[in-house]
């Protein structure tokens, strides 16, 4: 694929480091946060400041004015008053007798509100009057002009930080041609899986056609298969259903479901063509009891047959990771997709359920991703140095408390389903014709 010349015009634009908005979200409130903690310091600490100064301040006058006082002196105690006030801090000066009469006031923000100081002057533990001091109260917008150089510096320092995180967790350019890369190929493969469903359908309407030219053959022929398939019990069924529990099936239409059904059918074929290709098996030995709908798929297989337990597990298995591969990328192009859960079983006669009532009932105990299996004793013994296999939790019948879920496999099996996904992922158009698989 030619790519050069997309990864070389996208790279001329800077690329964003990710969720770079997010990042300067919390920039922003983490600046806010800083002002407003440095605003609650800066009042704190002029709140005690200003207990201090007007404590004193009072101390200060009181002695200074006190020789003033008795008999009063109203010149020189508004002298004293005046010079006191030059302070900036200081909004307004009384100076009250023992009566509470105004000897002597000064101020030069005498209608600003503030804090108040009082103390009585005694003269030989005679009250002979009382200082009044009233020191400002600065605003918020007083205060933030004061700090204006600290804000100055935590804004300088917030957009430092942003500056710094883009260009430090902006991706590389190899990093993002591999995105991209993968990107390419996730989308090639989707649309390579696309043909195969063209080429699938074409391949249903030949096999149409061929079925109704053969009409003119007896149907007796059907018989002897419908009749053994009906009287041989002992199969193995693997049910494969969508996990749905918020009912999204119910609300898309048919155009959007059945390509998705027929997708996913594609998957089921291929599993089985290639995982009976490695057992040594047909693909026809495989039964599809129900193609893919809004119930999920049903397929058996003769449990007489060699290594039929490992092959219809295996295909459960490379199922359930092609499942998880149009999930992730159905999700990310906001498609309708649903994960999966499958159940493999044999019949149980306790319950008197056949392998395909089984396999559906067992499925509907699991959740997305999951997969469990009933066998028997001999089955279980030839399968369990594969895969490692767990008890069923909170069982409720036969069924289920005899039943294991599969939590993981050796190396050998895991690496063959590995393989198998992938080469099915490849997009090959050998896709497997519907004929290939008998249906019932």
């Amino acid at each position: 694929m030619a790519v050069n010349n997309p990864y070389n015009f996208l790279w001329n634009f800077k690329l964003n480091a990710p969720r770079q908005g997010l990042f300067a979200s919390l920039l922003i409130v983490s600046f806010a946060f800083h002002t407003f903690l440095l605003v609650v310091a800066t009042t704190h600490q002029l709140n005690e400041n200003r207990a201090s100064q007007g404590q004193l301040m009072t101390t200060q006058l009181v002695t200074d004015s006190l020789a003033e006082l008795e008999p009063a002196n109203t010149v020189s105690l508004a002298l004293l008053a005046n010079r006191y006030a030059t302070n900036p801090s200081v909004a307004s000066i009384r100076i009250l007798d023992a009566q509470k009469q105004v000897l002597a006031t000064s101020g030069m923000a005498k209608t600003r509100q503030g804090e108040v100081f009082v103390r009585d002057a005694l003269q030989n533990e005679k009250k002979v009057g009382t200082i009044e001091i009233t020191l400002i109260k600065p605003s918020i917008g007083e205060i933030l002009r004061t700090q204006w150089l600290a804000i100055l510096v935590s804004l300088f320092i917030h957009l430092f930080l942003w500056l710094a995180y883009r260009a430090i967790a902006r991706p590389t350019r190899s990093e993002y041609l591999t995105r991209l890369n993968n990107e390419a190929r996730l989308k090639h493969e989707i649309q390579q899986l696309t043909e195969a469903l063209e080429a699938e359908k074409a391949n249903r309407h030949i096999a149409m056609a061929q079925a109704q030219q053969a009409q003119v053959k007896p149907k007796a022929e059907l018989k002897p298969l419908i009749k053994s398939l009906e009287s041989d019990q002992d199969i193995l069924a693997l049910n494969i259903q969508y996990y749905d529990p918020k009912q999204l099936m119910n609300t898309v239409n048919q155009s959007v479901s059945v390509p998705y059904f027929n997708l996913c059918q594609i998957f089921l074929n291929k599993s089985i063509e290639l995982c009976a290709q490695h057992f040594k098996l047909s693909s026809k030995d495989f039964t599809v009891q129900q193609v893919f709908n809004q119930n999920g798929a049903l397929i058996s297989i003769d449990a007489d047959k060699p290594d039929a337990a490992q092959c219809i597990l295996m295909i459960g298995s490379v199922f359930q990771l092609l499942s998880e591969v149009l999930y992730k990328r159905y999700r990310e192009d906001k498609r309708f997709v649903l994960q999966t859960r499958c159940a493999i079983t044999t019949s149980v006669e306790a319950m008197q359920l056949d392998a395909l009532q089984a396999a559906e009932r067992l499925a509907n105990h699991l959740i997305a991703k999951e997969m469990a299996l009933y066998l028997s004793n001999d089955q279980l013994k030839y399968i369990g140095d594969c895969y490692q296999l767990v008890a069923l939790p909170n069982p409720t019948n036969v069924l289920t408390r005899h039943s294991f879920m599969i939590n993981g496999m050796n190396q050998e099996c895991a690496e063959l389903a590995q393989n198998i996904r992938t080469e099915i992922l490849k997009g090959k158009r050998n896709t497997v014709a519907p004929e290939a698989i008998p249906e019932i």
